[in-house]
């Protein structure tokens, strides 16, 4: 049986960028992998077809209730439930870049990755080394006055240090606290080339806590806030992205496409512009 790729292209409102990438100019594409695709590492082969669907029914229901939620909340929280439902991406960070796979997640803003110092009781596992700031020559703290820095929900500043201590939030009560810095990111390209954002914003986290798990390293958010992936880079990916989901059953993965590389125009293409609100995400 033949089964057709689902595209979604999303034409997005977002704030001013903060970064310029090295990219090619009709855009870029990275792959997403399904949590429950046999290409994951989070795969479970004793899992049958209707409990895979039950369980990302019940996500999709979570994450409902949460959105509904928010309409009455002034913090931004996202439902993300990393054994459920998602999809991860490959990304590097620092100079020289590191590879890391991180879970994509449209319900929230943050980008953030597990940073050493990272103590066993704060962390959790994630099958490779930390991120360690002090190995890339680009690595930069955020100090606690910038934009960046009073755009998050929750931060705060101690009298010694002007750095930046980000604490977000999840509506599954899972949470990440660390500085909020700055560095490459990189992300290999469907075509094989490498697309470069100098100087983006993240979150180096150092106390990582809830239903995170291995190999995910850390959470890409792809939400409409001003520090998400797609606000960052608005401008430069014309403020366009748009994912192509395959089956679960499909060998092969899905992708997330930016700019030029965004535009669908097959049958069976679904348009859907995002617009600001309040919360942002």
């Amino acid at each position: 049986m033949m089964h057709n790729p689902h595209f979604l292209v999303l034409t997005a409102i977002f704030s001013s960028p903060v970064v310029q990438p090295v990219m090619g100019a009709k855009g870029f594409s990275v792959e997403l992998i399904h949590g429950d695709s046999p290409i994951s590492p989070f795969y479970n082969a004793s899992l049958t077809s209707s409990q895979i669907l039950r369980k990302n029914a019940l996500h999709s229901m979570d994450r409902l209730k949460h959105f509904q939620s928010l309409i009455n909340q002034s913090a931004i929280q996202s439902a993300v439930t990393p054994n459920g439902g998602i999809y991860l991406m490959k990304l590097s960070f620092g100079t020289p870049p590191v590879d890391y796979m991180a879970v994509a997640d449209t319900g929230s803003d943050l980008i953030w990755i597990q940073c050493v110092p990272c103590l066993q009781s704060q962390c959790y596992p994630q099958g490779s080394p930390p991120f360690d700031p002090q190995a890339s020559s680009t690595y930069k703290k955020i100090p606690c006055d910038s934009d960046s820095c009073q755009a998050l929900p929750r931060y705060q500043c101690s009298n010694d240090v002007n750095d930046c201590q980000y604490s977000y939030s999840y509506g599954d009560k899972s949470f990440t606290k660390g500085i909020l810095s700055t560095d490459t990111l990189t992300f290999d390209d469907s075509n094989g080339q490498k697309t470069a954002f100098p100087t983006s914003i993240f979150g180096c986290g150092h106390n990582n806590q809830g239903k995170f798990r291995s190999p995910s390293a850390g959470l890409v958010g792809l939400g409409g806030g001003p520090l998400s992936l797609v606000s960052q880079i608005s401008t430069q990916i014309d403020h366009r992205f748009s994912y192509c989901l395959v089956p679960l059953s499909a060998s092969s993965s899905s992708k997330l496409l930016f700019g030029q590389e965004a535009i669908i125009s097959r049958p069976g293409a679904v348009s859907t512009p995002l617009v600001s609100k309040t919360p942002q995400t």
